[in-house]
């Protein structure tokens, strides 16, 4: 069947588990009648990060963030940083040399994507989008370009979130009426309420429940208009969440060693040796100057090295011998990734190590002692395919996967962080202070809901799957520079 639209309720922060509880518990009516019954109803693999904004990426482009050169909610661009250097307090966006898309910055995340990966509104005539940030080419066809804004400082300052998922659903019922080929609507109250109180506090609980209601009205909208039975509809997540009893400032851990370090908001801050961007607060980007040993030379950091090339695991171990072994003893550290001077990704945890190395959409898993992530098969090499089906039920699905991935970004950093959950990564100026994150690699942020009123085959699936099977079924070609496959 050749379907005529597409609708994607993309809610934030929502989890597989919490849905199948409530639909269990007959909460859910009209997510069970119109979508479960006779659709589908899935966990998939989100993206690392795993966190708002480049985890809305693969729904919209077929592709993971780090395709799209978006390797976190912040990131540091060395060789841009070398050449325009730090800037001012006023300078924001200028030349790429660092972002954050937590505020204003929010609205170059579009222009920092690679040109050449083209987004769902740049495909689909007749596409919409409402509070979505991910939205290059879709122009006026922007229903909320200036409001989105007003409505998230609305929610901050108030933490009625109920009314922005309110505004939100009664817009998708609305555009209905528009004659759209697409849409793409973020429900944001799932994901605040959690990080307010927790993903199961009863006010994170009441925003499931208010999207089945929604739900139902554009159900009955569409049924009314003829439209029902020619239009795909999907309710997604971007990532799930974990409870945080502990916060851990890496800055800090930093400084403390000496390293003056870049962060936000402190932007404007003169000689800095280290950047530190957090991501969902579970995992960050660490970005080094590297700089060469004089042996009995007297050196000053801040105006020796270089910030234009990455910094490798035996520069940063020569550099600063014990920082990534003290790093990793700290109970908040789950994973650290860098890569070796033999271009190996090397990936280790208070459990193991090992080396990962992707060519050819084949990955070369080499353990040195214990599996770091807890794995039973030992050396291997695989495709990306049989990585997703080997892991997806471990506590660290798709890891190799999405680590090798991440490092293709020449925004990446030097280093990667993932937290253990119940941690997370980010104290100072973080206003209010979560209760909730996500961001890392495990499976408690990886794992999210896919549910649909087509059915799906069996197996284990990945969020960047989805872009290429509603184009497909809609009758529009795939793009052949994406990351995921189309699953009919």
């Amino acid at each position: 069947m050749k379907y005529k639209r597409c609708i994607i309720l993309l809610a934030d922060g929502s989890k597989p588990d919490v849905f199948r509880d409530l639909l269990a518990r007959g909460e859910l009516p009209s997510i069970k009648e119109h979508l479960v019954d006779n659709g589908s109803f899935k966990t998939a693999v989100s993206v690392f990060p795993s966190t708002t904004g480049p985890a809305h990426i693969p729904y919209l482009t077929g592709c993971l963030p780090a395709t799209c050169n978006i390797p976190g909610i912040r990131w540091f661009d060395k060789k841009k940083y070398a050449r325009y250097g730090h800037g001012s307090i006023f300078s924001m966006g200028t030349h790429g040399r660092y972002r954050s898309y937590v505020g204003p910055e929010t609205f170059l995340i579009n222009s920092d994507m690679r040109n050449d990966i083209y987004t769902s509104f740049e495909i689909l005539p007749k596409s919409y989008s409402i509070f979505n940030s991910i939205n290059r080419g879709v122009g006026n066809r922007n229903l909320t370009k200036i409001m989105r804004i007003w409505y998230w400082y609305y929610g901050h300052l108030t933490d009625r979130w109920r009314f922005v998922d309110d505004a939100a659903l009664k817009k998708t019922v609305k555009a209905v009426d528009k004659g759209l080929d697409f849409l793409f609507t973020v429900i944001p109250g799932i994901d605040e309420y959690s990080h307010l109180a927790s993903p199961t506090h009863e006010y994170a609980i009441g925003q499931y429940r208010a999207l089945d209601s929604g739900v139902g009205e554009l159900v009955k909208k569409l049924k009314k208009k003829g439209q029902w039975e020619d239009t795909m509809l999907w309710i997604v997540s971007d990532h799930g969440l974990s409870e945080t009893h502990s916060h851990f400032c890496v800055n800090t851990f930093l400084e403390s060693r000496g390293i003056k370090t870049f962060y936000f908001p402190l932007t404007y801050r003169k000689g800095c040796v280290a950047a530190n961007m957090v991501s969902g607060n579970g995992m960050t980007n660490l970005y080094f100057k590297k700089r060469v040993i004089a042996s009995g030379a007297k050196q000053s950091p801040e105006s020796i090295g270089d910030w234009s090339e990455p910094a490798t695991l035996e520069d940063i171990n020569e550099m600063y011998p014990r920082l990534l072994s003290e790093l990793l003893a700290e109970p908040a550290v789950d994973v650290l990734a860098v890569k070796d001077r033999a271009g190996n990704l090397v990936a280790m945890t208070r459990r193991g190590v090992a080396k990962i190395k992707m060519e050819d959409g084949m990955i070369d898993y080499n353990v040195e002692g214990n599996d770091p992530f807890g794995y039973t098969f030992g050396s291997k090499q695989f495709s990306s395919d049989a990585c997703l089906s080997l892991t997806f039920d471990s506590d660290y699905p798709d890891a190799s996967y999405q680590l090798a991935h991440i490092f293709s970004s020449p925004r990446c950093g030097d280093v990667i962080v993932s937290a253990t959950p119940g941690f997370d990564l980010r104290v100072k100026y973080e206003n209010p202070e979560h209760r909730s994150s996500h961001g890392s690699l495990h499976r408690k942020h990886m794992h999210v809901p896919i549910i649909s009123n087509i059915r799906l085959p069996d197996g284990p699936i990945r969020t960047i799957d989805i872009f290429p099977t509603y184009l497909k079924l809609m009758g529009h070609d795939v793009p052949g520079n994406i990351d995921g496959k189309a699953l009919l």
